[in-house]
């Protein structure tokens, strides 16, 4: 078997156990309520949708920064998307879980902090964080 087939049989393995779907956005701007001053993000078109799966890194550790009085909580995660298809997908992205195996995942909202491009991928990992207060 040559190292092409060899990728390609994994990327059908990895795909296999991709049993959540997602939704990813781009931020393309934010809007100001002009009464209260709250600041909302404003969300482009969809880069992907489609088969997902979250991973919690060995070793993987919630921490916990703070910023004056406020305090919070960043717990890292691994979201693993097929190879084929998620090319448009880039840091700072938003993730919302549309559906899961696990259904307390379903509406949960990810930050795409950094990819994991390679030759021989059979999934496309991405270091995540969800903010949660």
């Amino acid at each position: 078997m040559s190292a092409q087939e060899a990728v390609l049989a994994g990327r059908r393995a990895a795909e296999a156990v991709m049993h959540d779907s997602c939704v990813i956005r781009p931020i393309v701007g934010d809007t100001t309520d002009p009464t209260t001053g709250v600041v909302t993000p404003v969300y482009g078109q969809p880069v992907y949708e489609g088969k997902c799966k979250l991973q919690q890194p060995k070793g993987g550790y919630p921490s916990t920064p703070d910023a004056g009085e406020h305090q919070w909580t960043l717990v890292p995660l691994f979201l693993h998307l097929p190879v084929d298809g998620s090319a448009a997908v880039s840091v700072d992205h938003l993730v919302e879980i549309t559906s899961s195996f696990d259904p307390h995942n379903v509406g949960r909202v990810l930050r795409i902090r950094s990819a994991d491009r390679k030759t021989f991928a059979t999934a496309t990992r991405f270091v995540v964080e969800e903010v949660a207060d």
